[in-house]
C-alpha cells in the first residue's frame, strides 16, 4: 500500500512540474477586470494592448492552456502569469482592453507586448528581462526604461526626458522616439539605436554600442571598448 502511495505522489508531482502542452480547440474567451494602470507580464504569449470604454481581458487559445493562466488586478497592477511553463503552443494570444493609458510596465519570459495607438502618461516606467519584446509609441514627459538579458524593444513618439538602463545583450531600437534629454547607462554588448534633440549624457560601458541620430550636446562617459556612432536620420 507504501508503494502505490509513493508511485501516485511521484505521479502527481511529474504532473504538476510538467510543462503544458495545448490539448482540444482552440476557444476565446473575455474575463472582466476591475481598473488598472500597470501591467505585469510573464510567458510564452503574444499580448496586444488597446484602449476601450472597457476593462476586459480576452484570452484566445486551447483551453488547456488558458486554464494556466493567473488573471487578476492587485494594487492596480493587472497581472497575467503562467502557472506553469508552456511548450509548442502555436496560437497564443491575448488582448488586454483598457480605459487607461499604462504608466508602469513588466515584462519577462517570452512575452511580446504590442501597443495599439500610443500610451500618453505623464511618468512611463519599462522593466524588460529575459527574452521580452516591446513594440509601441510612447508620448510622455518623462519615461524609465530597464532592459536586460536578450530583450528587445522598437519605440517611436516624443519623450522630454528619458532614462534608459540597458545590459546583458538587450537592443533597443527607436530611430523614430523623439527625445529631448537622454540619460544612458549602457553595459556589457547592448545595443541603442535613438534620437537625440538636447542633451546626451550617461555612461558607456564594456562593448556596448550606441547609435545617435541629431545633434545633442555630448556628456556621457565611454569605455575605450564600446562603440559609438552618429549619424543623420533619413
Amino acid at each position: 500500500m507504501k508503494r502505490i502511495l509513493l508511485v501516485l505522489w511521484i505521479n502527481l508531482i511529474v504532473i504538476s512540474c510538467g510543462k503544458v502542452t495545448p490539448k482540444g480547440n482552440i476557444e476565446s474567451k473575455d474575463i472582466q477586470v476591475e481598473d488598472f494602470s500597470n501591467l505585469n507580464l510573464q510567458g510564452k504569449f503574444k499580448v496586444f494592448f488597446v484602449n476601450s470604454p472597457k476593462n476586459f481581458v480576452n484570452v484566445e487559445t486551447y483551453e488547456n492552456v488558458a486554464k494556466n493562466l493567473k488573471i487578476n488586478v492587485s494594487d492596480k497592477t493587472l497581472n497575467i502569469v503562467e502557472k506553469r511553463e508552456t511548450q509548442g503552443v502555436d496560437f497564443y494570444n491575448i488582448t488586454v482592453y483598457s480605459k487607461y493609458n499604462p504608466e508602469k510596465i513588466s515584462v519577462s519570459d517570452s512575452v511580446e507586448l504590442n501597443i495599439s495607438g500610443d500610451i500618453k502618461t505623464d511618468n512611463f516606467k519599462l522593466n524588460l528581462k529575459n527574452n521580452a519584446k516591446f513594440i509601441g509609441a510612447l508620448n510622455s514627459r518623462r519615461a524609465a526604461v530597464e532592459m536586460q538579458n536578450t530583450s528587445r524593444a522598437n519605440f517611436t513618439g516624443k519623450t522630454k526626458d528619458a532614462l534608459i538602463k540597458i545590459g546583458d545583450t538587450a537592443h533597443i531600437i527607436a530611430p523614430y522616439w523623439v527625445i529631448t534629454n537622454l540619460d544612458l547607462q549602457a553595459k556589457n554588448g547592448s545595443y541603442t539605436e535613438v534620437d537625440v534633440k538636447d542633451t546626451l549624457k550617461g555612461n558607456l560601458q564594456n562593448t556596448s554600442k550606441l547609435l545617435f541620430y541629431n545633434d545633442p550636446v555630448r556628456r556621457f562617459k565611454a569605455d575605450k571598448t564600446a562603440k559609438i556612432e552618429n549619424k543623420e536620420l533619413d
